[in-house]
């Protein structure tokens, strides 16, 4: 889903009514409108998910990220000629991207300003690893294994194994007016609880072999004799994560420096992130019947927040 949105409401709507009539709603009433009804059945999917047996532990994610919305190809008409059609119509016939890499500035202010703002304390920071592994017995399935760094080694240890994140729903919002866009999303983590010994030692073996290495590429690299492909798994990328973590009740915060890189692409990505998770409108999903007006209010809240604090970063994004 794809939102388009001025700064006083989606789609051209005006924030002010004529006189005589109802003041039009926020611009963050209109889009948590918007989206509800897809969230609602989307979690729906998400809770049968839930409770039909496998090999993973199911963990629905809400997750907001800050960055700029941009669009590939050409208009079918010259934006003279059509105005405001353009921006409403002809960008949904363009393949959008959405480029979370955010100023420095702006991921250092999120420290002392706004984490205070809206109420959060420091959790913790966390310097990890995470290796992305093919299957040859399951070669639809990307496993990512969460590694912590033993620097007296310069070696990871896993301590996590998931499958790749599934999406159930991504909405982006272009926000006209605003430095950032933002993109709401849910999507189902998938922590493997039946992993045999056997595949545990494979996995195992196969990451800590390699080695820690400043002066090559992507910082890991694996010994004479080692090889980044075992008899079943094999390594088809990386990322090296450093991500310190503000949480409340409700809400958790991490500010992220990532590298990524994936084999098969020449270029990897370096990126500052922000990314807001949304733990006390899951629980609400989970608890309740969908739909209620309590979640309706907890989504508008959330993204008035992030409507206020989060879309000006002073600094344009290229």
């Amino acid at each position: 889903m794809w939102i388009h949105v001025d700064f006083n409401g989606i789609l051209g709507f005006s924030e002010e009514g004529e006189a005589g009539q109802d003041q039009r709603k926020k611009p963050w009433e209109r889009i948590a409108e918007t989206v509800m009804q897809d969230l609602v059945s989307s979690f729906e999917v998400v809770r049968s998910e839930i409770k039909r047996p496998g090999l993973e532990q199911i963990k629905p994610m809400l997750v907001a990220r800050f960055g700029k919305i941009f669009f590939r190809g050409t208009p079918p008409f010259p934006e003279e000629a059509c105005g405001d059609i353009v921006t409403e119509t002809s960008l949904k016939q363009l393949t959008r991207l959405f480029y979370r890499n955010l100023p420095s500035s702006f991921v250092e202010d999120v420290t002392p300003r706004i984490i205070k703002e809206i109420g959060l304390s420091f959790e913790d920071e966390k310097d990890i690893y995470h290796v992305l592994l093919s299957d040859k017995s399951r070669p639809d399935v990307t496993i990512l294994c969460k590694c912590s760094v033993i620097k007296a080694d310069l070696r990871l240890k896993p301590y996590k194994v998931e499958l790749h994140p599934v999406r159930r729903l991504v909405v982006d919002v272009s926000c006209l007016n605003k430095d950032l866009d933002m993109r709401l999303m849910l999507f189902n983590k998938r922590i493997l609880t039946a992993i045999s010994e056997n595949e545990k030692n494979s996995i195992s073996d196969l990451i800590t072999s390699a080695v820690l290495d400043s002066n090559v590429k992507w910082g890991l690299r694996w010994p004479m004799g080692k090889a980044s492909f075992g008899d079943r798994y094999g390594v088809v990328g990386m990322r090296h994560t450093i991500t310190k973590t503000y949480k409340n009740s409700s809400m958790r915060l991490k500010a992220r420096h990532a590298d990524r890189f994936e084999f098969g692409i020449p270029h990897g990505e370096v990126t500052e992130e922000v990314e807001l998770y949304f733990k006390g409108i899951i629980s609400e999903l989970h608890g309740q019947s969908l739909g209620t007006d309590s979640i309706s209010d907890m989504v508008k809240d959330a993204v008035k927040m992030m409507w206020e604090h989060f879309l000006s970063c002073g600094n344009p994004v290229v």
